[in-house]
């Protein structure tokens, strides 16, 4: 099932209706922003962390947000079970939220997914300092990301994990990457640019995990890997690079932790 409800009245309208006009910048020039939440037993996950960092994007892309979106949200995401949401803000002035069914492939993520390491092709702190590349903005201006995500399915596997051109491990294309390094968990500092992760802020409460720049080889020689994100949630990486991993024991027990946290 999908559920479409629009922020203008709360309206729910059929899931093939047509929402945004053509002239939308959110379609012509891709800027839009948006959210995408876990919903369980009908209760949007960390709904004030996803606002907050909706409110930070719509703020650099110059987008008016309007008030409203804790409403939509709760509505859109009403009975269901176990979901993903999705919250977006067009240039164009229109919001809605799509309540939707999490494919089969997502769910199976959260046993493990196989990656590779992709340049992105800058340093790690130049987004730090260039604000027009929007780092740290959830814009959906994801083509690259989803480019990346094709070339990494064309060499058998199913993520890739951005890297910098000084050797540095930044992000995936949809998640954070948290890694187990001497027994520490530790993941890279949102300071070179990186989208602040609401569910690695989730995991932090729950367990200690280090801020800090993390190199391309300290992730080669890593005990664990993981790539964390709102509906996926915690996937462990079993192969990275064509390296054998495995689930590990940390990152099991932060995950069995997390999903108890959310019910």
């Amino acid at each position: 099932m999908t559920r479409v409800v629009l922020l203008e009245g709360l309206r729910e309208v059929p899931a093939d209706t047509p929402v945004l006009r053509a002239d939308d910048l959110g379609v012509v020039r891709g800027e839009s922003v948006f959210e995408t939440l876990r919903v369980v037993d009908g209760r949007p996950c960390f709904l004030d962390e996803h606002l907050e960092r909706l409110a930070r994007s719509a703020a650099r892309l110059e987008i008016d947000l309007p008030d409203g979106f804790r409403e939509l949200a709760e509505k859109a995401a009403a009975g269901a079970p176990d979901a993903g949401l999705r919250l977006t803000m067009t240039k164009g002035g229109v919001g809605f939220a799509v309540c939707f069914v999490v494919p089969a492939e997502t769910v199976r993520g959260r046993t493990g997914v196989t990656a590779v390491t992709v340049p992105l092709g800058v340093a790690a702190d130049f987004r730090s300092t260039a604000p027009w590349a929007l780092g740290g903005v959830k814009s959906t201006s994801y083509a690259v990301n989803m480019a990346t995500l094709r070339h990494a399915h064309e060499l058998d596997a199913d993520d890739a994990i951005w890297v910098s051109t000084d050797g540095w491990v930044l992000e995936a294309p949809t998640s954070t990457v948290v890694a187990v390094i001497d027994g520490v968990l530790m993941t890279p500092p949102v300071g070179t640019g990186i989208l602040a992760g609401t569910t690695l802020l989730a995991c932090r409460r729950l367990t200690e995990i280090l801020e800090r720049a993390v190199s391309v080889e300290e992730l080669a020689r890593a005990d664990e890997v993981a790539l964390l994100s709102s509906v996926r949630g915690i996937a462990p990486v079993v192969v990275l690079d064509g390296r054998e991993l495995g689930a590990g024991p940390v990152v099991k027990d932060l995950a069995a932790t997390f999903e108890a946290s959310l019910r």
